[in-house]
């Protein structure tokens, strides 16, 4: 199973994420945080073991951003179950450079999220067994 959460620091783009990723019945409830600390906590602490997570991770955001968030990942225990998709409004191409360096980092999306964008990582080969028709 794989559950999404979404971590992001600005409303508008929680309830804009939150709405693709249920259309494109990615997930049909996604957790969301608006704290990339909290969502650490949880994957830590509170996320079922036996359960996969896409994580669609803002790089820009007070207290704990992105880049942070992924060096804190590693430190979780059975973090090989956690698929992160950077979503920023960053165009930096070093920012995607760093992304792909990333074991955990699936996917560099520019905002906003769109269906074609959820379709595309469904195709991605880490996440594409998910996503198969039963």
């Amino acid at each position: 199973m794989l559950r999404t959460l979404i971590i992001d620091d600005d409303e508008i783009v929680i309830f804009l994420q939150r709405k693709i990723v249920t259309k494109c019945e990615l997930d049909s409830d996604p957790y969301v945080f608006k704290n990339a600390g909290k969502a650490l906590d949880f994957l830590e602490n509170d996320s079922d073991s036996e359960t996969d997570y896409l994580i669609m991770l803002d790089i820009n955001m007070p207290m704990m951003n992105g880049w942070e968030f992924l060096e804190n990942l590693k430190f979780v225990s059975n973090n090989e179950r956690f698929f992160v998709v950077m979503v920023t409004s960053s165009i930096d191409r070093k920012d995607k450079r760093i992304a792909a360096e990333d074991p955990h980092v699936v996917d560099f999306i520019e905002k906003p999220v769109s269906a074609r964008h959820c379709n595309k990582l469904k195709g991605i080969s880490k996440l594409s067994a998910y996503f198969e028709e039963s």
